[in-house]
């Protein structure tokens, strides 16, 4: 029975051999798609039953039923691993991850390599774009696998997606967004005063380019140790090491490069007093109306669109960016790159200066 809007109940219908399904009362056209949801048999010239038409996929969607199924059941593991990870409450990020896991799919990356490594992969990729706290190897260790096996896939992943270069999606990652985490774990319930004194200190080691090139497990570990230390908080070091996943001669790499700083040989109250006025400094220089008076008027970063550069070449957002990654220009040590061309030049300077002191006093 279907119904009928013309005759206002529902009818029989009639469907013609082949014809569109009508109202056996009014002979209105009630569906004008010939197909059946039921499978029918008709017999052959031989006298046997063969299956009448052909099956056609659903029409809701442009994927089959099997796709479906692989994307709902693709869908529920990576929410699962989500919920086993604590990546939040909501299922925002399994959404995005999803998207990436249907190109993968569609892009039969997923042939060949274990599922559940490429919907990490997927997982992890989404929390990056999101600036979620979350390691590489978080999720490795949720797989117990090497981290650099599933590291191998992620790669291969943003190869096949064609963002290995894209520099909005892959942007560096801001160390301090892991301290809240690292904190937590280091001390159930957290603890604020411990966690804005390794912001502080990481903010530091940003001025003096420690963080360039640098993981940020190895950062934050040595961030929150002398923070820990500082607040009269007794840990070691195999304490930080098995909180942040980090080996501990990596772990003593970075306390001796920021021991090689100026604020590494500071007190904490010289420290946070120094803090205080580079934070003074930074927001006396601050373009507060309009765009910072340079006489750069070329727009540097990638959005050229933009018109008159805000400050340092840059426009608003990405300088706000800047700020917030590397805690502006002031306040610390010189690029690696310009202290060694320095020491270079020096050297080079003081043998030239040696050798004309040897020619005048050489006898005659």
């Amino acid at each position: 029975m279907v119904w009928c809007s013309s005759c206002a109940r529902h009818v029989t219908g009639h469907r013609p051999y082949d014809s569109q399904l009508c109202c056996d009362r009014c002979g209105k056209v009630l569906e004008d798609h010939n197909f059946s949801t039921e499978a029918t048999f008709v017999k052959n010239a031989a006298g046997q039953s063969q299956l009448s038409g052909n099956f056609v996929r659903t029409i809701q969607s442009e994927y089959g039923a099997s796709r479906e199924r692989l994307m709902e059941k693709a869908f529920d593991d990576m929410r699962q691993m989500k919920n086993a990870l604590n990546i939040g409450e909501s299922d925002e990020i399994v959404h995005v991850a999803k998207r990436f896991y249907g190109i993968a799919v569609a892009r039969n990356f997923t042939k060949g390599r274990r599922t559940e490594q490429v919907q990490a992969s997927c997982l992890y990729l989404a929390c990056r774009q999101k600036s979620k706290p979350f390691l590489l190897i978080d999720f490795s260790n949720y797989l117990n696998i090497n981290v650099y096996e599933l590291g191998a896939v992620y790669l291969q992943l943003c190869q096949v997606l064609y963002i290995a270069d894209e520099s909005n999606v892959l942007k560096q990652v801001d160390p301090s967004i892991f301290l809240h985490k690292f904190t937590d774990r280091l001390l159930p319930g957290g603890n604020k005063k411990v966690c804005d004194t390794a912001r502080d200190i990481l903010a530091s080691m940003k001025r003096d380019w420690i963080t360039t090139g640098r993981k940020p497990s190895g950062l934050c570990g040595a961030a929150l140790y002398i923070s820990a230390l500082t607040h009269g908080l007794k840990f070691s070091k195999s304490d930080i090491v098995k909180i942040v996943h980090i080996c501990e001669a990596t772990l003593m790499k970075r306390l001796i490069e920021f021991e090689n700083t100026d604020s590494g040989s500071l007190t904490i109250e010289d420290f946070m007093a120094r803090k205080k006025e580079l934070h003074e400094g930074v927001a006396a220089n601050l373009p507060n109306n309009g765009p910072k008076v340079s006489g750069m008027n070329e727009v540097l970063c990638k959005h050229k669109d933009t018109g008159k550069p805000f400050a340092c070449g840059l426009c608003r957002s990405c300088y706000e960016e800047f700020m917030t990654i590397s805690e502006g220009l002031e306040g610390g040590a010189d690029p690696p790159a310009f202290q060694v061309a320095e020491r270079e030049r020096m050297v080079k300077a003081s043998a030239e200066e040696n050798s004309s002191v040897s020619i005048i006093t050489a006898p005659c």
